[in-house]
């Protein structure tokens, strides 16, 4: 292990946080690359990232059983805390037969849920005794940062029993009114569904899974709902109608009634989100958000998934709002260009006049 590695590696890791950059790219060959408001830029006073520097990273920041892993499976996901309390997410994997290194940026300050854009309607879900709460969206998207800003909401304000169950585990909650406890799949328990079956009879209030990826696990969790516990899960999706399809089809074809109609009991409400650059700098939190009602549930038993854009359109007095219009308040305020909204809007012939009516197409 070279100490020059570890000094570089330091220095890279300290300027890149002062510039605001959320990602740091890694391999053999090419110049470190940083990411800043979704922009890609090489750090041209930095030298060209070679074998043995990158070899020497491995072996700092990993533990000799991490390291075990890596060897065996090629890949893993850890997170890793630098000088000043600096803490990462990392990618290690192999391409060309060579490690690469993916580090994102994990901010030490949790962000209130109304300053991320989440409706008081939304918020105040939290402070049910039972039910599910989806935060979907795609890799990079801010996910994490949302669930955690939530969890951080009920810590302040309530006093309750709070279990996170992660793969890393990437923001560190202390306790505050409640009691907050952090399990690390594969560190602290062997999977997911064993972690769930463990808390069945135990005194916990409110659960964080960061993955749901099979029937069993989403099985698991409407058992723990209807025992009266708040679980908020993370999926990948790019709609809410996408999101809630992708949780039925976790189910056997035969079971998807069933699944359905627990479904639309259990869930109190759903957002997915995405991050656009921010005018001036920086990245601003776009939602589309569904506090579930009658008619929303009624869709979902009737698998017309599809159709809940419609009543998220139609219902932003009850705290929901559309993707759609959520960009149009952003660019109306002026922390979104009109072609950066654009890019991403849903009905973009719709979002086109809806921004020509307020005079912000341009």
């Amino acid at each position: 292990m070279s100490t020059q590695s570890n000094l570089l590696l330091n220095k890279i890791i300290t300027n890149i946080v002062k510039v605001g950059a959320s990602c740091l790219h890694l391999e053999v060959g090419s110049k470190p690359i940083i990411r800043i408001d979704q922009k890609l830029f090489n750090l041209d006073d930095q030298p060209v990232a070679t074998k043995e520097f990158l070899e020497d990273i491995v072996q700092i920041i990993l533990t000799k059983e991490e390291a075990e892993s890596l060897a065996k499976n090629k890949s893993l996901v850890i997170t890793h805390s630098f000088e000043g309390d600096i803490r990462f997410k990392v990618h290690i994997f192999y391409q060309r037969q060579t490690v690469s290194l993916l580090f994102t940026y994990i901010p030490n300050v949790i962000a209130d849920p109304a300053a991320l854009g989440l409706t008081k309607e939304f918020i105040d879900l939290v402070n049910r005794k039972s039910g599910l709460l989806i935060v979907a969206g795609y890799h990079g998207s801010g996910r994490t940062s949302t669930v955690l800003s939530l969890l951080n909401y009920i810590n302040k304000t309530e006093s309750r029993y709070i279990l996170t169950l992660e793969r890393p585990i990437e923001y560190i909650l202390t306790s505050g009114k409640s009691i907050v406890e952090q399990r690390e799949i594969g560190r602290d328990v062997d999977s997911y569904l064993a972690a769930l079956k463990f808390i069945k009879d135990s005194d916990v209030d409110v659960i964080f899974l960061a993955e749901l990826g099979e029937a069993a696990v989403l099985q698991t969790v409407f058992d723990l709902i209807e025992s009266g516990r708040l679980i908020i899960v993370i999926t990948e999706a790019d709609s809410i109608s996408d999101a809630i399809a992708k949780l039925v089809k976790l189910a056997p074809e035969e079971e998807g009634d069933k699944i359905k109609d627990t479904l639309a009991e259990v869930l109190l409400g759903a957002i997915v989100q995405q991050l656009l650059p921010r005018r001036g700098g920086g990245e601003v939190t776009v939602m589309e958000i569904l506090v579930a009602n009658s008619a929303s549930k009624a869709l979902i038993k009737e698998s017309r998934f599809a159709q809940i854009t419609s009543i998220i359109q139609t219902s932003r007095d009850e705290g929901m709002r559309s993707l759609d219009q959520a960009l149009i308040e952003l660019i109306k305020t002026g922390e979104v260009d009109y072609h950066d909204a654009l890019s991403v809007a849903v009905d973009k012939t719709n979002f086109q006049v809806s921004a020509q009516k307020f005079h912000i197409l341009k």
